[in-house]
């Protein structure tokens, strides 16, 4: 596919951020400049991988002319693309996290669509599942659905994936292209002039709601949000965590931490405290480090599911001095890129 160097006429700058993991940073790089069918511009923002991945990705990144900005530290999804913002000078701004792959034309259908409709987002269609699967796989997400009931306590969000869980393949002549409540980070398109409108991220956001308090500002300001069908991304899951990001991961994913970050959400947005789907998810997902079959055969599936949630917050507590403060001024971030 065509990986142009960037021009004058450039309309994208696509900006990279840490997810949950690293080991798969290469691969999802390799991906973009695969698959991309428009001249881009990438803003590359690695927080606390692992020296050997940081150097291929560095290496890979600037060897394509692009921008690579390095933290020692670890780096929340928000401060990432916050560091990332002040560079861009194009007018659509598309943010991916490390860990996705891409079917051919992703990247074109998203301007496509933002162009023909005056998207102030753009939402693609994201499946989840193991890379070498793609696009046989489970759609996680083909447009958001966000629906509000006023009650005295506030307001009771309730909050859907379009088509989550059903088979792509049975689906995708029943995808059309057609407003979106919400996105996903996972892989999201936005104008730049949106992103100047309603600020920069709120670094408080380190759970799970950071791409809804970007709908929620997006829609206070009279953007529309679109989902666009052509274009197919993957979460790529299935592949065991290493012991190099096992911290991060479970870091990443501290009950404390996403938690209070949920809780300051809710009361941000006038909102109806409800964490089921959040605490199901803290709990379930986690076990992607610590698997610990044969551990549930002999002591059943609560005390392992109790013993990898004591692991992983353990883990999270001695790991927490790696996550770095955000300095947002302006000299340390494009000081950093030399890095």
């Amino acid at each position: 596919m065509l990986n142009a160097a960037p021009n004058d006429q450039t309309l994208v700058t696509i900006i990279v951020s840490p997810r949950e993991r690293f080991e798969q940073a290469t691969m999802s790089l390799n991906a973009v400049f695969d698959t991309a069918d428009l001249p881009f511009r990438m803003i590359y923002v690695d927080g606390g991988s692992p020296k050997a991945i940081s150097d291929e990705l560095k290496a890979n990144v600037e060897s394509h002319g692009h921008t690579f900005i390095r933290r020692p530290g670890y780096v929340t999804p928000n401060d990432a693309r916050n560091i990332a913002l002040p560079l861009v000078d194009t007018p659509y701004v598309v943010f991916i996290d490390n860990d996705v792959v891409f079917s051919e034309g992703w990247l074109s259908a998203l301007v496509n669509c933002a162009e023909e409709t005056g998207a102030g987002l753009v939402t693609p269609t994201i499946l989840v599942g193991p890379a070498s699967r793609m696009p046989n796989l489970k759609i996680h997400h083909a447009g958001g659905i966000l629906k509000f009931t006023e009650t005295e306590q506030g307001r009771d969000m309730y909050r859907r994936h379009g088509f989550e869980h059903e088979s792509y393949l049975e689906k995708k002549d029943e995808l059309v292209r057609k407003e979106s409540d919400s996105t996903e980070f996972h892989v999201v398109l936005a104008r730049r002039e949106m992103l100047e409108d309603i600020g920069p991220f709120d670094p408080k956001l380190v759970g799970f709601t950071d791409e809804i308090d970007m709908a929620f500002k997006a829609k206070e300001k009279d953007w529309t949000i679109w989902y666009e069908p052509t274009s197919v991304v993957a979460y790529a899951v299935g592949k065991k965590l290493t012991w190099r990001e096992i911290p991060y991961f479970c870091l990443r994913w501290n009950s404390a931490r996403c938690m209070k970050a949920e809780r300051y959400f809710y009361k941000k947005w006038n909102l109806v405290p409800e964490f089921s789907r959040q605490r199901g998810f803290l709990r379930d997902h986690r076990r992607h480090a610590f698997p610990f079959k044969g551990l549930q055969k002999v002591a059943g599936w609560r005390i392992t599911v109790t013993f990898t949630t004591l692991l992983c917050e353990t883990i999270a507590l001695f790991t927490s001095i790696r996550f770095l403060k955000p300095d947002m001024s302006p000299a340390p971030v494009s000081s950093a890129v030399a890095d």
